[in-house]
């Protein structure tokens, strides 16, 4: 019996209902209330109740494996049940051929193949659908407790109470075990050694920037319109929408399949957000979309349920973690249980959110260990530098060297949101949260814009103005008044909004 099950409380509710969206690949058979059984060849794979799979067969038809999760965007003919490959499990390069595929693939998701005679574990870029392995009992899981069955190992570079009481990160694929580790999301699992060997990047270059940035943001375009129709298709979704970019760029990506989206939605969990709110019923009435208001001053939880929410999220996550503020709050009942909710990661690498540095200095580790959050900003020192240098170092000497060309980048991608959003997706109950905007693909195209045109978030500006320039009229965030409650007002725009619509205007003028 796993440690999750072990430490289970009925109080908490149903356990396949907490880890509905989570997995565990074992070679023994293992009861796991309420996750459905498959097998592929020696490995035995189990998913939670609510977690999407479908088959993934070869060009002859010859099945090759599963997928976990959701993963659109493949150049494959899609079917409910299975996932049709355009190359035959036989090829000597098979490998090579399903590494080429995956570069369209974007999602979250976890590929488990078995081909040539091996058996491999591939997940989306960031790792968002959960990726642990635990190399010494022979486990594959989502989340750190379904890795093991013995007591917990509390790995001793990490201080639990500033996790639990201050927000600090487990990071640089460290885990709460010691011996369990989170899979690098550009590597590969060997199922059969669990070994990991990085197979994206290899030759790709992110430089020099397109002198004419126009087809590759029609690319763009197109990729993320047909990602956003694909999930939206055959998934109830909802869209979280605020004063921000990347919630804006999802509306302009997904014209007309906007359509198929069930719900536009913003929560209200202080000024902040309340703003959000308001700048959001503007974009949802350019769009001619219905925008719901979830406040939290209309949405009542229990204090008890509170803490049972607080406990089952520690067991889910697999750490002394808080959950996010709408399951602590009640605000998270305004989406329909089960919802897909789309997110905007990865749109914020075209504005470059971790590259505020000049690239002399992206080797440097101490910089780029205090961006990940291990412990808050001002407990940050030498000490805590030193205490995980050595496992920054290890990280950046494997990437390849076009790779270090976009370092800082890579670094959120590969270490920063793999510990986050890697661990704390899964381990949310209530809703699949993804992004549609996390292919390889997608995020090569991304990196290409230089540091300089990215920290002015101009292929941000520019594509939502070559998208829908109704959305570029209306004010960001950082272009409001601080005084919202005149929207007849403020939402025909400010003397910024101007300013900024007329730059990205003639930039793109000059690429007619």
């Amino acid at each position: 019996m796993f440690q999750a099950q072990q430490q289970w409380n009925f109080r908490y509710g149903p356990f396949e209902h907490r880890f509905r969206y989570q997995y565990v690949i074992s070679r023994s058979d293992e009861a796991l209330d309420g996750f459905e059984a498959r097998k592929l060849d020696a490995l035995n794979i189990y998913s939670g109740k609510d977690l999407p799979v479908r088959e993934v067969r070869d060009a002859a038809g010859a099945l090759v494996g599963f997928v976990l999760g959701i993963a659109v965007g493949m150049q494959a003919e899609q079917s409910a049940e299975a996932v049709r490959l355009p190359f035959k499990k036989t090829s000597k390069i098979f490998w090579d051929h399903f590494e080429k595929y995956l570069d369209d693939a974007a999602g979250r998701y976890a590929f488990v193949m078995r081909a040539r005679g091996q058996s491999r574990l591939y997940t989306d870029p960031v790792g968002m659908i959960g990726a642990v392995f635990n190399a010494e009992d022979g486990y594959v899981a989502s989340s750190v407790l379904l890795a093991i069955k013995r007591p917990l190992r509390p790995h001793p570079k990490y201080d639990f109470d500033v996790i639990r009481d201050l927000g600090g990160k487990l990071s640089l694929f460290h885990t709460a075990d010691a011996d369990v580790h989170r899979l690098n999301p550009n590597h590969y699992l060997d199922l059969d050694t669990l070994k990991t060997n990085r197979f994206w990047p290899r030759d790709i270059r992110f430089t020099p920037e397109p002198a004419d940035p126009t087809d590759t943001y029609r690319e763009i375009i197109e990729t993320a319109r047909v990602n956003i129709g694909a999930i939206a298709q055959d998934y109830p979704c909802s869209l979280p929408v605020s004063g921000g970019m990347d919630s804006r760029l999802l509306l302009a990506f997904a014209g007309e399949h906007l359509s198929k989206i069930k719900q536009f939605y913003t929560h209200i969990n202080n000024y902040a957000t309340r703003r959000d709110a308001a700048i959001a019923a503007e974009l949802c009435r350019v769009c001619e979309l219905d925008h719901e208001v979830h406040d939290k001053r209309n949405f009542g939880i229990a204090r008890r349920e509170v803490r049972l929410n607080k406990h089952a999220y520690e067991l889910t996550y697999g750490a002394p973690a808080s959950p996010p503020r709408e399951y602590q709050n009640g605000v998270i009942q305004g989406v329909p249980d089960g919802n897909v909710i789309l997110r905007g990661h990865q749109t914020d690498l075209l504005r470059a959110v971790y590259v505020f540095r000049p690239e002399a200095e992206w080797r440097d580790a101490d910089w780029q260990i205090e961006r990940l959050f291990i412990v808050p900003r001002g407990d940050f020192n030498k000490d805590v530098a030193d205490r995980f240098r050595e496992d920054f170092e290890a990280w950046q000497s494997d990437l390849p060297e076009p790779a270090m060309e976009k370092a800082a980048d890579f670094m959120f991608l590969e270490v920063y949101y793999n510990s986050s959003i890697g661990a704390s997706f899964p381990a949310l109950w209530r809703n699949f949260y993804m992004s549609p905007y996390n292919s390889r693909r997608l995020i090569t195209l991304s990196l290409m814009f230089s540091e300089a045109r990215r920290r002015a978030s101009a292929p941000v500006f520019e594509l939502i103005e070559m998208m829908n320039s109704d959305l570029s009229k209306v004010p960001f965030d950082f272009e409001a008044p601080a005084s919202l409650e005149n929207g007849a007002h403020w939402s025909k725009g400010a003397a910024s909004t101007a300013k900024r619509r007329d730059r990205t205007v003639e930039s793109l003028l000059k690429y007619a």
